[in-house]
């Protein structure tokens, strides 16, 4: 059995395994939704275990926590529900290869929380949680702002400080995003695609 940290990839495939079947297919993920979701459950199992669930950093982006690896993997989907598995790649021969899915019942039970508390809610809603005042996004964005910190990265410190504040209030307000995450500007290399290949 693997230990945690975990491929963020495949964290996010059991995420919507388990959506699927929680959901019975009323549960829809866009990728917008999932980077929300991925977060909220990296936080429980912070939270929980003081074990970060995934390998890597969220990112504060425009609509919230992003983790860059899962946002290259789904973002193929632009608005549309995730119908497809990441899939891992070996670099040296370029072939696709399944990824090792996480059997941990800590994260299998942050997975079910943050799905039965929150998974239906819409992604313009869990951007609003993500965006909470005073959680984790809104304290990185606020100092990024601020000309405060050089990166984007969310420490999983500031996550397991301030998470609190994203569950507080699952009914606000929707916000204006267009449910699509946006590549930060000094990320882009070319146009970002829009068309799941899929």
């Amino acid at each position: 059995m693997t230990q945690a940290p975990y491929d963020p990839r495949a964290v996010a495939n059991k995420l919507l395994d388990l959506a699927a079947v929680i959901g019975d297919g009323e549960m829809p993920i866009t990728p917008l939704a999932l980077q929300k979701l991925l977060y909220l459950v990296h936080f429980r199992y912070l939270a929980a275990t003081g074990q970060p669930a995934v390998k890597g950093a969220f990112e504060a982006w425009q609509y919230g926590p992003v983790h860059p690896a899962v946002y290259k993997a789904f973002s193929d989907y632009g608005r549309l529900p995730i119908t497809g598995r990441a899939k891992g790649k070996n670099i040296l021969t370029g072939e696709e290869r399944e990824l090792t899915t996480p059997q941990d019942k800590n994260l299998h039970f942050s997975i079910v929380q943050v799905l039965s508390s929150v998974g239906y809610l819409t992604a313009s809603k869990l951007v609003d949680l993500s965006h909470a005042p005073n959680g984790p996004w809104d304290t990185i964005w606020k100092k990024m702002q601020a000309g405060e910190v050089v990166t984007r990265q969310i420490p999983d410190t500031v996550t397991l400080e301030k998470g609190r504040y994203m569950m507080i209030d699952a009914n606000t307000k929707a916000s204006d995003s267009r449910d699509v995450e946006q590549t930060p500007n000094e990320y882009r290399t070319g146009p970002v695609r829009r068309t799941p290949s899929r």
